[in-house]
């Protein structure tokens, strides 16, 4: 199968790296980004069998067309690129992390045949020099048929899905978007925010030679690609608007609870306000274990 990825980071090239070390007889790969220095790289490391000159020579050829840049690039070139893609008969998959909006613009070009698509996988690094050929191991990877996916553009998908070692899940794009809002979404303007908070504060220089893994793990996610939080922050606004004032409902709960604890006063290990506050603890941490997360 001739597949195109355009849009070559750590997505992108974790894509290719997957074809190549697990199914390479199968798949004749060709790359375009913006920068074609992934691309170029990958050539040279054997990843990839050609790297096109321009966007549309990238796409001339192919079965299957990966769009794998950001998500607003994902979305423009999803506008800019569908007629000629309808007109080639070719199936665009996508890896974008916003999907309604995807898919409305997928309905907008006539006889494009579109799967959107999310693998649930990743880091916060970026750059093909990232890429990992077992990054979607063992991963869901979200699949959103579209009206205009035919039983073909599907098995191009999950052809895909299955040679990079992930497992497909099927969902609706508004499903899609609702979930992974307080998943994905809300964690990346939370930690963001707390980065935000202390980072500003004047202590911060002395604060961060004290920071520890639990400052790292709480705020690894603002330290990912702009590019790719501002896109889907600004595709799924409504979604994480609704999670950010359930958020905000619960972090005032927690500030209140806080403000509840004797000031000055070192409490007792039984004493009512800390048994409130332990059981409050708890019963977040038994969600979590209870679930995986």
């Amino acid at each position: 199968m001739r597949i195109s990825i355009i849009g070559f980071g750590l997505i992108g090239g974790s894509v290719a790296r997957a074809l190549a070390a697990r199914d390479a007889g199968r798949w004749h790969v060709t790359a375009w980004s913006r920068s074609q220095d992934g691309p170029r790289e990958a050539l040279a490391d054997g990843v990839v069998d050609a790297v096109a000159p321009t966007v549309q020579d990238a796409v001339a050829d192919a079965d299957l067309v990966l769009l794998a840049a950001s998500p607003l690039a994902n979305l423009e070139l999803l506008r800019t690129l569908g007629p000629g893609i309808a007109a080639s008969g070719a199936t665009v998959f996508d890896v974008t992390s916003s999907q309604a909006a995807l898919a409305r613009a997928a309905a907008g070009v006539p006889g494009l045949r579109h799967v959107g698509g999310h693998p649930m996988a990743g880091i916060e690094a970026t750059g093909y020099a990232f890429a990992r050929a077992d990054l979607f191991a063992d991963r869901p990877w979200i699949v959103l048929p579209s009206p205009s996916s035919g039983p073909e553009d599907l098995e191009r998908a999950h052809a895909l899905i299955a040679a990079c070692g992930a497992h497909p899940l099927t969902l609706e794009p508004p499903e899609h978007d609702r979930l992974v809002a307080a998943i994905s979404h809300l964690p990346l303007v939370v930690a963001a925010a707390l980065a935000e908070s202390v980072t500003t504060a004047d202590s911060w220089a002395d604060a961060a030679r004290l920071a520890a893994g639990g400052w790292r793990d709480t705020t690894r996610v603002a330290r990912g690609d702009p590019d790719l939080g501002v896109g889907m922050i600004a595709l799924n606004r409504d979604e994480v608007l609704a999670w950010l004032d359930r958020f905000a409902a619960t972090l005032a709960s927690w500030r209140d609870q806080v403000a509840s604890l004797s000031a000055g006063v070192p409490p007792a290990p039984d004493a009512e306000d800390v048994r409130v506050l332990r059981e409050r603890l708890a019963r977040v941490r038994a969600a979590l274990v209870e679930h995986g997360g």
